[in-house]
């Protein structure tokens, strides 16, 4: 598969998105043109369904992930490598397969199952490279979740590799992943997927600004909410949280996890007594550092459907908690809990003992009680809890931007 076409004929080429369908509505209309990288974001299935379609349009080649099992495992890279590219040369393999970082050692007769998850990645970017050289037909390549597994250490490189493959030949690229950095680093278009439609599209750091999806409001560790400005207030449904605003109109807006209060107790002290609505614990998700509650008010016209992160074992958060306690400055983006942070008076000099270990600097709502374990015992299904949302935190803006 060799022959006229190249780079130069590539980077004139353009992909029309605007036939692709989700709701009744076009995927884009801005097509993509030879070259460019176009990353999609969002949940597996609207994605998977998107990547599909665009594989049948013109000068589309897929690049698909080996098998890690059965029979696809022990096949031989070379025979893999002429499935999906059409290129038999040994020659041809070999020079792709180093170019995208495999050992010496490692050719086209070397088996799938020899290698790792990063090895993997790197020869569907060895296919990439072979695509570009020799199938001047293939204008765009489409890969599904191509550093999916990768260990970070190693993924930061193997972006630089697949940027470098994609820009040698001039290919564009439709990609999907569950990481912005990935979009940064291909300096890609984003478009976000969500139930089926196209929640936004953008470059990733306006997305992860302006999150309106389930993706990026989880990654962006936020609660995405239309509202509607009037009259210098924002107003969320029928709730009673509100907060002045400049804007007029639709909006979108986002309340971070972290930025709602909880307690047992009605009038605890630390809440401010302006929207405070009792709630109802309907889900407990833990990611391994931080356990969240999905809570549901008990009244629709006070409070607010809410994700909120009720302890934070992160080891950024444990760090910024216990450095005031050993005589170190605090991070000031982040309070310390009054449990660790000591006061200037009481903060130990640097030669003094450290303070004892202790989890407390893990507790976000000291109204859910003075322990972990009295915490714990709260955080239950069913739960009654009250809630009030820092309004000062939300962030705000127009559904035209």
């Amino acid at each position: 598969m060799t022959g006229g076409g190249g780079p130069s004929s590539r980077s004139e080429s353009s992909l029309d998105l605007s036939g692709i369908r989700l709701s009744r509505q076009p995927l884009s209309l801005q097509p993509l043109h030879g070259g460019d990288a176009l990353v999609l974001m969002g949940r597996e299935d609207d994605v998977t369904a998107v990547l599909r379609a665009v594989e049948t349009l013109p000068g589309v080649s897929p690049v698909p992930a080996p098998a890690t099992t059965g029979r696809g495992a022990r096949e031989r890279m070379g025979r893999w490598l002429a499935t999906i590219t059409g290129v038999r040369d040994a020659a041809h393999q070999q020079a792709a397969l180093t170019d995208a970082g495999l050992a010496a050692d490692i050719g086209p007769r070397t088996r799938m199952s020899a290698l790792d998850t990063t090895g993997r990645a790197r020869v569907r970017i060895a296919a990439v490279s072979l695509l570009g050289a020799h199938a001047p037909g293939t204008t765009h390549v489409v890969l599904d979740a191509p550093l999916n597994n990768v260990p970070g250490h190693q993924r930061a490189g193997l972006r630089s590799t697949l940027s470098r493959a994609l820009q040698t030949h001039s290919l564009g690229a439709i990609l999907s992943t569950d990481s912005p950095v990935d979009a940064l680093v291909l300096d890609a278009r984003t478009i976000e997927l969500d139930a089926q439609q196209v929640a936004q599209e953008g470059d990733p750091t306006t997305i992860l600004g302006m999150p309106r999806g389930g993706l990026s409001a989880s990654l962006a560790r936020a609660n995405v909410m239309s509202g509607l400005a009037r009259r210098g207030w924002l107003s969320i449904g029928h709730s009673q949280v509100r907060r002045r605003t400049d804007l007029d109109g639709k909006v979108y807006l986002a309340i971070p996890t972290d930025a709602v209060a909880l307690s047992v107790d009605e009038f605890d002290p630390s809440f401010r007594g302006e929207f405070v609505f009792e709630t109802i614990v309907i889900g407990i998700r833990d990611d391994g550092n931080v356990l969240q509650v999905r809570l549901s008010p008990v009244d629709n016209e006070a409070g607010l459907p809410l994700v909120v992160d009720v302890l934070d074992a992160s080891p950024r958060r444990a760090w910024t908690a216990i450095t005031p306690a050993l005589g170190g400055e605090a991070d000031t983006t982040e309070t310390a809990p009054a449990e660790v942070a000591a006061s200037p008076e009481t903060s130990p000099s640097p030669a003094a003992e450290p303070a004892p270990a202790s989890a407390s600097w893990a507790l976000l709502h000291p109204g859910l009680g003075p322990d972990l374990e009295t915490q714990l015992g709260r955080i239950r299904m069913g739960s009654r809890l009250w809630a009030e949302v820092d309004t000062q935190r939300i962030h705000v803006w127009s559904v035209e931007v």
